[in-house]
């Protein structure tokens, strides 16, 4: 699986850049963490980028929770 590096940390007074790989209106890091990404020093990686391309598409799809 490719490694792609969605942000980095810095130490200005941004703190956090994207990088532009990043899907389409993602813009939450605690979003990117949730759906897998994961930091490798200062860079926010994720090595399923589909996978998180299809979350992000999804991810204001309504589900309906079957409880039985």
């Amino acid at each position: 699986m490719e490694r792609v590096v969605l942000g980095r940390r810095e130490s200005s007074m941004i703190r956090f850049r994207w990088t532009g790989a990043e899907p389409k209106d993602l813009n939450d890091v605690d979003l990117a963490e949730e759906f897998g990404a994961t930091w490798e020093g200062d860079e926010l990686v994720t090595y399923a980028m589909e996978s998180l391309v299809w979350q992000m598409e999804h991810m204001s799809e309504e589900y309906i929770i079957d409880n039985d």
